[in-house]
């Protein structure tokens, strides 16, 4: 209670996944052409269009906030739910952001040690520093620790965690084309035995290919128990969020890595 407190006085920083330009920028421009129209009639419906879409946006940014519908939370659980095992040893949260899911993990297994990595990259405002103080402040600082790297090749040694865990990272990945080779990446330093979580848009076509594919090569790359999860149809999840480029093509899969003996077959 006294967390969900200090996130709800906004002391907690784990960032929106809708920007604040998807909301000013169109309805700045909508605002700005919908001044000309009495000399321009014809430009109504453009200005109307694009405070539409602010309009959407903002409500999408509403829904996802903790003061809204906490959508990015309960969203970041349902990966956690897939995880078996006894969680024990360690943890690893690609593409962390603002820590938010590394939080989540480390919380729910008080005696697992977790790393959370991320980029960092310009576009979302997300930081190492962000990461540690929410850590902090959540009172797991001492068992999850922070650091850069790159989902494509993860700074890790093989078999390194006992769980491996993302959430919506894999489809921003730029310069990698097969986002299903991050999958691979990921089970490489997955120990055996380990489970795996990863939700991301893997209905999304241009970014998995076909996922029946996918799925296949998952077990060439170790994995075993492999199942799809299509959280986009989770009670949870509003229609007004199941549009493509929302939440409409999201799913899990999740999973554990074969035994050593079985792999070395």
């Amino acid at each position: 209670m006294k967390d969900r407190k200090k996130a709800d006085e906004g002391e907690l920083d784990y960032g929106n996944w809708v920007s604040l330009k998807l909301i000013y920028v169109p309805g700045a421009a909508g605002l700005a052409i919908l001044i000309l129209t009495p000399l321009v009639p014809l430009l109504l419906v453009p200005s109307l269009v694009l405070i539409a879409i602010s309009s959407y946006f903002a409500y999408a940014r509403h829904l996802f906030s903790p003061r809204g519908k906490d959508i990015s939370r309960q969203v970041r659980r349902m990966v956690l739910t897939n995880i078996g095992g006894q969680g024990k040893g360690r943890g690893l949260d690609i593409g962390c952001g603002n820590g938010a899911l590394a939080i989540m993990l480390a919380k729910a297994y008080p005696e697992m040690m977790v790393v959370g990595m991320d980029y960092w990259g310009k576009d979302w405002g997300y930081s190492s520093s962000a990461c540690e103080r929410n850590a902090s402040i959540e009172g797991v600082g001492d068992r999850v620790t922070f650091q850069r790297g790159d989902a494509a090749s993860l700074p890790f040694e093989d078999d390194s965690f006992d769980v491996v865990v993302s959430n919506f990272t894999f489809h921003e990945v730029r310069g990698v084309r097969d986002k299903g080779s991050l999958v691979q990446e990921a089970l490489r330093v997955l120990r055996p035995g380990g489970w795996f979580s990863i939700q991301d848009l893997f209905l999304l076509k241009s970014a998995y290919g076909d996922l029946d594919a996918l799925l296949d090569k998952m077990k060439d790359w170790g994995a075993e128990d492999t199942r799809f999860i299509e959280t986009r149809n989770s009670e949870i999840v509003p229609w007004s969020l199941k549009l493509p480029f929302m939440l409409g093509t999201m799913g899990i899969v999740a999973g554990r890595k074969r035994a050593r003996s079985v792999l070395e077959e």
